[in-house]
């Protein structure tokens, strides 16, 4: 109970974000509630570390096997602690940087509604509980991403990143249904890998999954929209890119790894792609000015790590993934509040156009080195002991998988370690920015400078959290209890000289950055350079000319082909398949009595004379004579009650066309002989089809007539001697009710059009 609690208190407190009037204590006040939320999840972590974690769910749809389930394992503990943790940070952290601004309590509720979302999404036990959640983080993140609506910008980011995650929200939709069906149960933490991999939807199952977790977390070829999501507030990019949202994906990987972890296609998929977006990110990164833009590149790369650990899948694989998500999440969270402050004091955050500030901003100086120090991973940091037991596991893995590791991981440590070269470039050289700097206030610093505290603090006594978050985490991701052993110094090693060679190699390409990225940048920067926002662009706004050009070619206001146009297509149908039956016909036909013919002929005949009569009042006493005649059909087949409906029908019908079209001019001319001649054709085939498709319905029958059942129960349970009307009022009340409302509706809408006329002479 104390989970659905936690998660309440957390949507609650959304309103009153926006309620509260714009004071300097908000952020602090609304900071107790997740900061409450992290203290309760600390009380946790035994649970979790006994393997008895605790547990709540309530029936939601009990005839599907759906539960509003939630669970707080090992694995949910740690993504948890980080939400609600950096989320007190960044309440904190929002107010100070929206001081004076309009909508602070509107982005401090939505960030609130963010943090519901996310903790669902790590607590949930149940694949459709988990969807609803990861669908609220998205819609949640397109608020937050879009918040300065009035520019451009961010909306066209909120847009691409909607469109994309949301694509792949519905590939996991499908792919979280196909998976509950493989295994039996909707709930994870009872579904079994046997019983999944024996299914034959486990592989189609899978590749749902990866496309859901790949476009959430960034993943190549769906990594462009995280950096254009840095059109957001800087609170924003703080929480959502570094330590919660671009997660989710990740979170996703580590729980299903022990349900589809052993097929075939599971750990390849995953290995490469995460070290494909691991070299990517760390690459583009080293091209960028903005620190914002550098900071998102960087997390790009991260992701794929992460990605990539869990692809390797082994216990020492899996415990650098949880490791590096602590670090992660710290020096990076701490990174992007840093470059908000040094946009609040000195104007810009282009790289270019600042220098010197370690002067005038000591306190974000020493904030930004443990965070480049962090990115780098080698110092007394703990993505220093996430970065070396990943390197260890890329040496033990065999075959081309390890060697892909090891080579993505030293590559990008080069790449990282530039860019956080990169980063601290303003700090040093002559003192130069747009406006005079100044040093950010106490709410701006409390967060990046607490998150570089624990980066360092966490590295020297990894004990701290080793028994606790670690092996419980990476214990829940492998599926069976993992040994972790945490160090700051393994001594001298493969790992160890890996790593320092990648980043002596990195401080060198950091400081000559400006020369070595300047022909790849030309390249990067040509048109037909087909980048992620280039094809995105292209695919959007190709879709764009496409819907132009199918509205301008079929909506041509023109009633007579829209109505041509579906009858076609059911016609097309409808012969399809009755080719694909194949025989409907074959059975045996009476010969039809005289009166039957006579009948038949009737309703022909009014048909045609409908269709030919100049006079509209002849044509509609025609379409009564075919009414009638199909009333004496229903009457010779044994349909009586059916034959005075159609009788009582047909004839307000006929009165009321007669006093509509009464009021019409005359008919002068149909039409051109070509059109007429179409439309003939169009109906000729319309009426073959159907008449075939009913003869053929008269001609299979694999079941009992349900007009034997409407007749037996009409006057027993429903108690109507009239069948026809039994049918319409008690079988198909609900079909009834919905022809009567269209009715109504229509009356409505001719009723305003005659007064609107009325009111216009």
């Amino acid at each position: 109970m104390g989970l659905a609690l936690a998660l309440a208190g957390v949507f609650g407190t959304v309103p009153v974000a926006a309620a509260l009037p714009g004071r300097w204590w908000r952020g602090a006040a609304l900071a107790l509630v997740p900061a409450g939320v992290f203290v309760y999840l600390l009380t946790l972590l035994e649970r979790a570390r006994d393997g008895d974690p605790l547990t709540w769910s309530i029936e939601w749809v009990p005839a599907l096997g759906i539960a509003l389930a939630f669970r707080s394992d090992g694995l949910a503990l740690l993504f948890g602690l980080l939400i609600a943790g950096i989320g007190a940070l960044v309440l904190v952290y929002a107010e100070a940087y929206m001081a004076g601004k309009a909508g602070a309590g509107r982005l401090e509720a939505t960030l609130l509604a963010f943090m519901g979302a996310m903790l669902g999404v790590v607590f949930a036990d149940d694949v459709v509980t988990l969807f609803v959640a990861w669908e609220l983080t998205s819609i949640t993140s397109f608020l937050l991403i879009s918040f300065e609506q009035e520019k451009l910008k961010a909306r066209k980011a909120a847009v691409q990143a909607l469109l994309v995650t949301g694509a792949g929200g519905l590939a996991l939709l499908a792919g979280l249904v196909v998976l509950g069906q493989a295994a039996g149960t909707y709930r994870i933490s009872e579904m079994q890998a046997e019983a999944v991999a024996a299914s034959s939807l486990a592989n189609g199952a899978m590749v749902l999954v990866l496309l859901g977790a790949f476009t959430k977390s960034a993943q190549v070829p769906f990594h462009f929209w995280l950096p254009g999501a840095m059109a957001a507030p800087t609170p924003v990019s703080a929480y959502l890119h570094s330590a919660t949202m671009v997660k989710a994906g990740v979170y996703l990987l580590a729980r299903l790894n022990p349900v589809l972890g052993d097929l075939d296609g599971w750990r390849p998929a995953v290995t490469a792609a995460g070290a494909a977006t691991l070299a990517v990110g760390a690459f583009v990164a080293l091209h960028e000015e903005d620190l914002k833009r550098i900071l998102a590149y960087t997390t790009v790369g991260a992701l794929g790590l992460l990605t990539m650990l869990i692809g390797l899948g082994s216990e020492l694989a899996l415990k650098a993934a949880m490791v590096f998500v602590v670090g992660h999440a710290l020096y990076k969270g701490a990174l992007f509040m840093t470059a908000g402050t040094i946009d609040h004091g000195t104007g810009t955050r282009m790289v270019g156009e600042l220098g010197g500030l370690r002067r005038a901003m000591p306190w974000t100086f020493g904030a930004v080195a443990a965070g480049a120090v962090g990115l780098a991973g080698f110092g007394p940091v703990l993505s220093f002991i996430g970065k070396e037991a990943a390197l260890e596991a890329g040496l033990e893995e065999a075959g081309a998988a390890g060697a892909w590791a090891v080579a993505a991981l030293v590559v990008s440590g080069s790449l990282f370690t530039a860019a956080g070269v990169v980063l601290l470039r303003p700090f040093f050289g002559a003192e130069r920015a747009p406006h005079a700097p100044h040093e950010g206030s106490a709410g701006l610093l409390a967060g990046p400078l607490v998150l570089g505290a624990l980066s360092i603090g966490l590295a020297l006594a990894p004990g701290v959290i080793e028994g606790r978050l670690i092996a419980p985490a990476a214990a829940a991701a492998a599926g069976e209890p993992v040994k972790v052993s945490l160090k700051l110094w393994h001594g001298f090693n493969a790992a160890l000289g890996l790593s320092a060679a990648s980043v002596a190699a990195g401080i060198g390409a950091g400081l000559g950055a400006p020369r070595l990225t300047r022909p790849t940048a030309r390249l990067m920067g040509a048109r037909w350079f087909p980048s992620g926002p280039k094809v995105y662009d292209w695919l959007y706004y190709g879709m764009q000319r496409a819907a132009r050009f199918h509205t301008v070619w079929m909506q041509r206001g023109y009633l007579r082909g829209y109505i041509g146009a579906v009858l076609l297509t059911s016609v097309v149908l409808v012969a399809a398949a009755l080719v694909r039956w194949g025989g409907p016909l074959e059975r045996e036909w009476t010969e039809p009595a005289f009166y039957e013919a006579v009948a038949a002929a009737t309703v022909i005949a009014g048909a045609t004379a409908a269709i030919v009569h100049m006079s509209r009042l002849a044509a509609v006493t025609a379409l009564g004579a075919v009414g009638f005649g199909v009333a004496i059909i229903y009457a010779l087949f044994g349909g009586p009650d059916l034959a005075l409906t159609q009788i009582v029908m047909e004839t307000l019908s006929v009165m009321l066309f007669v006093l509509v079209f009464y009021r019409l001019p005359k008919l002068v001319e149909r039409g051109p002989l070509p059109r007429r001649l179409r439309d003939g054709a169009i109906a000729l085939t319309v009426g073959v089809t159907m008449s075939v498709l009913v003869l053929a319905s008269l001609g299979h029958r694999d079941g009992e007539p349900i007009s034997r059942y409407f007749g037996e129960t009409a006057y027993v349970e429903a108690f109507g001697r009239n069948v026809v009307n039994v049918i319409l009022v008690d079988f198909r009340a609900l079909d009834t009710l919905g022809e009567i409302v269209v009715l109504g509706t229509a009356a409505l809408g001719v009723y305003a059009l005659l007064r609107v006329r009325r009111g216009q002479r």
